[in-house]
């Protein structure tokens, strides 16, 4: 069992280094490790006051607060429930409830949606930006033990609801470390955080970089341009997923082309890196490790590899990391032998802990050992994962994932849908472009795209609403009448709205 907790380490490096930079918003607010703690402090003071052990949803902008808040809440003793920022009401109320929390912690810009937020069990609203600097010292928190819930995380549900999985303390410090083994994150790092923090990903690599000593510099909102500058002038180390490494680099081409020598480390992920993309990037970043790594949310990531001009193998996904025992499982769950090709599953040092809904089975291989990621590989000779496609339905566009069922499940509501199959295809901009194929009911007037468009987005957060609508006679169908997604994946647009940018 680990002796301290992540937000212990803060109070450390605080003593070490009180000046030096901790957490930088570009062109905003920024904190030195002794104000990070500080507010840290001040954070912990109001959960606890407010909470009674149930679970603190966390609602902010990319920001400080959005890293310390879920220190905060470790040192509260209570589990942060990171809250993806773009839904919508209904879908936050959904998973307030399902993970019981007793306090949303929120930023000044929700201060207008936290009224229309209707949770059976309303919990507490705290605006983060009215706490002023009252806190209560260190000694007076007893903390919380390095196994217990950390985080609880909202995953894309394959049904059509999202899952809570829970990561406890210690488990996640060890991830973090393993991620700075492999990535070559330090403490002399400067961190360019240009993704969402309530996501694992990113706000996984903040926390890692205040363990570390590391300065992050943070992007309020994703902006290539600014992206492109920050890693030429002042970031060392940067998470990019495919969707803006694409953007940054045509940024970079609008630009002349100019390298951008500060880059010391690229890191990609979230789906297989194009090699054409990969190369551009050698071309932009003279000074960089290109690398990848894949996993998902419950699994974490499990494989990484620096990549090398000249020898990039497509659909690579890089060697298993320490302490993840990665193995391959086919239709029957047995272990697939060399050469073949099967579901990806992990066996981790540090586990999950299963999902805070106890109705959420996990996926796992069947002696329970394995727990399995939905994405099809196999393993290349010298001992490279190769990853070949997705068993879910689970799509991948500009570093989000969106449930193809969650998706349906919103379109079958309208009453002149009869069913609607939901699927990714190939997008230059996106990656993948969520795209419906709807059968109308008998009878029905045409339904225009636009109208099926405003339905979802009552109902749905704006990256997981179909970028096109197309309209059939019928869904394909195997013998046993269930729907053929890779033929709609490979099949001509058919009769279609325009599509949403």
């Amino acid at each position: 069992m680990l002796q301290h907790t992540l937000v212990e380490q803060l109070r450390f490096n605080a003593a070490s280094f009180p000046d030096r930079p901790a957490l930088q918003v570009v062109g905003g607010p920024e904190l030195t490790y002794a104000q990070a703690l500080d507010r840290t402090l001040v954070l912990a003071t109001a959960i606890r006051e407010h909470a009674d052990g149930s679970p603190v949803a966390i609602l902010h902008r990319n920001s400080p607060d959005a890293a310390l808040s879920f220190l905060a809440c470790q040192l509260a003793g209570v589990a942060a429930v990171p809250v993806n920022n773009v839904l919508t009401a209904t879908e936050m109320d959904y998973l307030l409830d399902d993970s019981s929390v007793g306090v949303l912690l929120h930023g000044p810009e929700y201060a207008g949606l936290v009224p229309s937020l209707a949770p059976a069990r309303k919990p507490a609203m705290i605006c983060s930006a009215g706490l002023g600097a009252a806190a209560e010292p260190w000694d007076s928190f007893t903390g919380s033990d390095p196994a217990a819930p950390f985080i609880i995380g909202y995953t894309s549900g394959t049904t059509g609801f999202p899952k809570g999985a829970v990561y406890d303390g210690e488990g996640m410090y060890v991830q973090y470390l393993r991620w700075a083994v492999h990535f070559g994150l330090t403490g002399d790092s400067t961190l360019l955080t240009a993704g969402p923090m309530f996501h694992n990903s990113y706000g996984g690599l903040s926390l890692l970089a205040l363990a570390l000593g590391a300065t992050n510099r943070i992007l309020a909102t994703f902006d290539a341009g600014t992206a492109r500058d920050e890693l030429g002038a002042r970031c060392t180390f940067a998470f990019l997923v495919p969707a803006m490494l694409t953007q940054v680099l045509l940024a970079w081409r609008e630009d002349g082309e100019k390298p951008l020598p500060r880059l010391e480390r690229l890191l990609s992920s979230g789906s297989a890196v194009d090699p054409a993309l990969l190369g551009a990037a050698f071309d932009a970043f003279p000074n960089a490790v290109i690398a990848e790594a894949y996993g998902w949310s419950e699994g974490g990531w499990v494989t990484y590899e620096a990549k090398q001009r000249g020898a990039i193998v497509p659909q690579s996904v890089g060697y298993p990391m320490v302490g993840a025992d990665v193995a391959l499982f086919d239709a029957d769950g047995a272990r697939c032998g060399p050469g073949e090709t099967g579901e990806i599953g992990v066996q981790n040092v540090t586990p999950f802990r299963g999902y805070v809904n106890p109705a959420s089975p996990l996926d796992t291989s069947p002696d329970g050992r394995y727990l399995l990621s939905g994405d099809i590989g196999r393993f290349s000779p010298d001992g490279r994962l190769l990853l070949v496609d997705r068993k879910k339905d689970i799509i991948v566009t500009g570093g989000e994932n969106v449930a193809s069922g969650e998706v349906e499940r919103v379109l079958a509501a309208h009453p002149l849908i009869r069913e609607a199959a939901v699927v990714g295809r190939a997008d230059p901009r996106w990656g993948e472009a969520v795209t419906a194929v709807v059968v109308l009911e008998p009878g029905s007037a045409e339904l225009a795209a636009d109208a099926l468009r405003a339905h979802c987005r009552e109902r749905l957060a704006s990256y997981k609403v179909p970028k096109r609508f197309e309209f059939t006679d019928a869904l394909p169908r195997n013998s046993m009448g269930k729907v053929q997604k890779f033929l709609l994946r490979e099949a001509p647009a058919q009769a279609q709205g325009p599509a949403a940018q």
